[in-house]
């Protein structure tokens, strides 16, 4: 999907500027002190700027230059998606299974989490408050009850879980994004260590991402459809169950809020032929009326089953987020892995550039503001669960797409230097040349000095057409003339 340019995305691009020119300084000055040393660590802080200019020229001409000579075909494209999710998935799924049952669980520690879900004969674990928290407990209690209190079998729920993460991931993005970004981002989120560690931990981090992928594919479902016109799940009634929803995911953590910000595709994205930016403004509050009832009426049935008050549930509900603990998770995000997302920043900040240089058209404007408000999870973290994750998927897309629009921008460009080729290959029209001084029009002499201006047709043409004359040989007499034939009065001769 593609959104207009307004005066609001260059306020964004300049805080997503600053921000990717902070995170590229710490990633640099901490790889330089790493893999050279600490003297001249300053040093380390300016070296990915020029990198990022070398690196994005570089692509960019390159990707020109090849699109110029080679056409990439639908079923070519087809292909190579199909083939990325296949090894995505396939060896993700083993690289987990090896890294969770045969490394992890030997070294497990299990967490407060663990021992909630542990299955006791005639004992019964009392709700959380926070309502992920309890969630994922309940969950676990489940798998537990199959499969026994074990190590190896929370490890295995972790384990769909982050299968869960790439489904929803690739589905979201390949909505809003199309299928290169998609890939990319499945290809970092399945690969890298930093999203496979996080299944060490047993914690509702995991399910955290999982739900709120979901309910980004939802919204970004929604969107889409609405913007075209198409009825369905983009009509009213599929505004208002998505307002639902996203109440229940308010429910159960109030950071699932952010994906209310990619409603703004609605008023931003380009609209179908039977849509109007009323419908839109309906659409939105039909979402915003049903995900407040949803959130409420959530509050509700959890204080029912509480036996308390529903201002009494409310409360419970916002205690969790009032408890400011003192240990906030500070630089937990990148932690040590300085090289993995200097590769996640620099394809990120090429999107400074692309914003300078692209059209009133962009494909990422929607993804700028939830990065720029989730950017300081980088430095202190003070959610229930952990937003790490969330700030991880988010910035890994922004990376998917820097990189799209750095291969596959300069459309325009591209065909216009394909069109001024042929141009420049094609064979001009000869004109005619002057009749010779002196010289008879159609006499030899003025047909030897004239060229043919235009390819004689090879078709044969049709012949001229000459009025004929008809005649007979046998002359009729002006007297033998008569053709009436005199009836009598009363010949009845029809009887």
């Amino acid at each position: 999907m593609t959104y207009r340019k307004t005066w609001f995305d260059y306020v964004l691009w300049a805080a997503y500027a600053g921000l990717c020119v902070a995170l590229l300084a710490y990633v640099g000055k901490h790889i330089y002190v790493f893999y050279v040393g600490t003297s001249l660590a300053k040093l380390g802080t300016f070296l990915p700027f020029p990198l990022i200019l070398c690196l994005y020229s570089g692509i960019r001409l390159s990707a020109q230059a090849i699109r110029k000579k080679r056409y990439l075909s639908a079923h070519t494209s087809g292909m190579a998606e199909s083939f990325v999710i296949s090894i995505s998935f396939v060896f993700g799924l083993i690289l987990r299974i090896r890294e969770g049952l045969y490394e992890a669980v030997p070294s497990f520690e299990p967490g407060e989490y663990y021992e909630m879900a542990v299955v006791r004969a005639g004992a019964d674990s009392p709700a959380l408050s926070h309502g992920l928290s309890d969630l994922f407990v309940r969950c676990l209690r489940v798998v537990f009850s199959f499969l026994g209190n074990s190590m190896t079998a929370a490890m295995l729920f972790q384990i769909f879980l982050q299968m869960l993460i790439l489904l929803f991931a690739y589905l979201a993005v390949r909505i809003a994004a199309g299928r290169f970004a998609a890939c990319t981002v499945l290809l970092l989120l399945a690969f890298s260590d930093a999203v496979i560690r996080k299944m060490y931990v047993i914690d509702p981090e995991c399910m955290l991402l999982a739900v709120m992928l979901a309910g980004l594919c939802l919204v970004l479902g929604f969107v889409r459809a609405a913007l075209s016109g198409s009825g369905g799940f983009g009509s009213l009634p599929g505004a208002v169950f998505l307002g639902i929803v996203l109440g229940v995911l308010c429910y159960l953590e109030c950071g699932m809020a952010v994906l209310f910000l990619f409603l703004a595709g609605l008023f931003t994205g380009k609209l179908g032929a039977d849509t109007g930016r009323k419908r839109m403004i309906g659409s939105l509050f039909l979402v915003l009326a049903g995900s407040l009832a949803g959130f409420l009426c959530a509050i509700g049935i959890d204080a029912s089953f509480s036996g308390v008050s529903f201002y009494q549930g409310l409360m419970s509900w916002t205690l969790p987020y009032l408890n400011f603990r003192m240990g906030a998770r500070i630089f937990s995000v990148i932690g040590m892995d300085h090289l993995f997302f200097a590769l996640i920043f620099l394809p990120a900040s090429f999107l400074g550039l692309v914003f300078i240089q692209g059209d009133r058209e962009q494909d990422f404007t929607l993804w700028l503001l939830p990065c720029v408000l989730l950017a300081p999870v980088f430095v202190m973290d003070f959610s229930v669960v952990g937003f790490g994750g969330v700030v991880l998927f988010f910035w890994c897309v922004m990376a998917a797409l820097g990189l799209k629009n750095t291969v596959f921008g300069g459309q325009a460009e591209v065909l216009r230097e394909k069109i001024e080729e042929i141009n420049a290959a094609a064979a001009p029209i000869p004109a005619a040349a002057p009749v010779a001084a002196g010289a008879i029009p159609g006499s030899p002499a003025a047909v030897s000095e004239e060229k043919p201006r235009f390819i004689e047709n090879p078709l044969p043409l049709p012949k001229k057409h000459v009025k004929r004359e008809m005649d007979y040989d046998y002359d009729v007499t002006e007297a033998d003339m008569h053709y009436q034939v005199e009836v009598a009065e009363g010949d009845e001769f029809d009887f």
